[in-house]
């Protein structure tokens, strides 16, 4: 009698991305970057790879971007640089930071302190898609801090009769739920 032998494979962790998130890799090593599309494109269906600072801005304004893992040596303009003006289009997209190179003072406290993560290479699978997952969790409360600072300005605004309660309403609540406050004012009125 022959026995099967079958592989038990450790379940996955529940990831916070999925097939619509796009994310968006800056590296000037054309290596890594077929590494990240190929090895990405299994979790993404949306991996853009670009190799320089300003390739990444012109996708940023192209796309829907939800996370940017990007090198933090690159001619031109570097990783640090990119972080801030991906902040100054969209401060909700998170900017990981990824470096094999030994850094500065400078480069570190970047690192640690103002980007949104740091993971040095090499890293493994586990190491890069729980670096992801982290930042694709950062970008949903990010939007959310976002939302809400967008209701307190609405609300304020609202106070002080610069708006109507119903632009106020509209305004915070996004398209789905206007639409049902609109379907059921207009059964009111009817």
């Amino acid at each position: 009698m022959a026995f099967k032998t079958t592989r038990i494979s450790k379940p996955q962790p529940r990831r916070a991305y999925d097939r619509t998130s796009f994310v968006l890799v800056v590296d000037d090593d054309d290596t890594l970057l077929k590494f990240f599309k190929i090895h990405l494109n299994k979790s993404f269906s949306r991996v853009i790879v670009v190799d320089s600072a300003k390739d990444a801005m012109v996708q940023l304004k192209e796309k829907e971007i939800d996370l940017v893992l990007t090198d933090i040596r690159m001619p031109k303009v570097d990783g640090i640089e990119l972080m801030a003006k991906v902040r100054r289009f969209d401060p909700t997209i998170p900017v990981l930071i990824l470096s094999g190179a030994v850094l500065d003072d400078e480069q570190t406290a970047a690192c640690l302190d103002d980007a949104d993560g740091f993971l040095r290479k090499p890293f493994s699978f586990d190491d890069l898609h729980n670096f992801i997952d982290r930042g694709m969790k950062l970008r949903e409360a990010f939007k959310e801090m976002a939302g809400i600072m967008r209701d307190q300005k609405n609300f304020r605004a609202l106070l002080r009769g610069k708006i109507s309660p119903r632009r106020a309403a509209k305004v915070s609540m996004g398209k789905d739920l206007e639409e049902k406050l609109n379907a059921h004012l207009a059964l009111r009125v009817g």
